[in-house]
């Protein structure tokens, strides 16, 4: 939770520092909404916010995992979707037919995952890893920098999935080694591939940006992008020089079970 208020404080500053820069970026608006119209608006997103408020409570309450708290968002949706009488045949078959085909691709992707991982693994590459870069001539803080900046690369030619399921198990051992919390590496290695969701030529956001806004210029998608990539580098920075803003909560948490 505190990793994630800090990163969400940082790119809001960014967008405040944009548009103060550039006031073109957010242009004032013209006719102020009336009170119906802000009461209706109010409305529409009622729905939403409940789905995202009974996952969270699902979760926060022991009634599911947090893998089993997707499934309870699926059904929610589907019944508000019902009630809301936009619950259509077509609609459904179309929703299953993306299911069908996004959950394939993150299952085969997951195969080939675990299956570098083990060969990986039996090839003792993690452990030569882990011995080369704490075997390097630079601070913990030095061994880091490292770690980010081949994570950053990687980003931008592999998808998130891909990174996670390859890279921890080559970096978790150097994690370890340098005295570091592997929940803190989890949260690094979650920015990290957030910024590989926004960082060109591959990209996942950009092109989902690009679906949705039919005209725009990938150019102009992409360096809008790529601002809030000094943010979450920002945050790194800052969650490498104090681990304990990741660690102290859960260690209270902890203390307290």
């Amino acid at each position: 939770m505190v990793p994630g208020i800090l990163l969400a404080t940082l790119l809001s500053l960014t967008v405040v520092i944009a548009v103060k820069r550039n006031p073109d970026y957010a242009p004032a608006i013209k006719e102020v909404p009336t009170r119906e119209e802000r009461r209706s608006a109010m409305i529409g997103v009622l729905p939403v916010l409940s789905l995202a408020a009974f996952v969270i409570l699902s979760i926060y309450t022991g009634a599911a995992t947090p893998t089993e708290a997707s499934g309870v968002g699926a059904a929610g949706a589907i019944v508000i979707a019902w009630a809301m009488g936009r619950m259509k045949l077509q609609v459904m078959m179309q929703s299953l037919d993306r299911t069908v085909r996004t959950t394939a691709m993150f299952m085969l992707l997951l195969v080939g995952g675990l299956f570098s991982s083990f060969l990986l693994a039996r090839l003792g590459i993690p452990q030569a890893m882990s011995d080369l870069l704490t075997s390097l001539p630079l601070p913990t803080w030095g061994i880091m920098v490292v770690i980010n900046l081949i994570l950053l690369i990687l980003g931008m030619f592999m998808d998130p999935g891909s990174i996670i399921v390859i890279v921890i198990p080559i970096f978790i051992k150097t994690i370890i080694n340098l005295g570091y919390d592997p929940v803190w590496f989890g949260i690094i290695v979650t920015i990290q591939s957030e910024i590989a969701a926004i960082t060109p030529p591959v990209g996942f956001n950009l092109f989902i940006l690009k679906n949705i806004t039919p005209g725009a210029d990938m150019r102009i998608i992409s360096k809008g992008a790529v601002i809030f990539v000094v943010p979450m580098l920002l945050c790194i920075a800052i969650l490498t020089a104090f681990p304990q803003i990741v660690t102290f909560l859960p260690s209270m948490i902890l203390s307290v079970k």
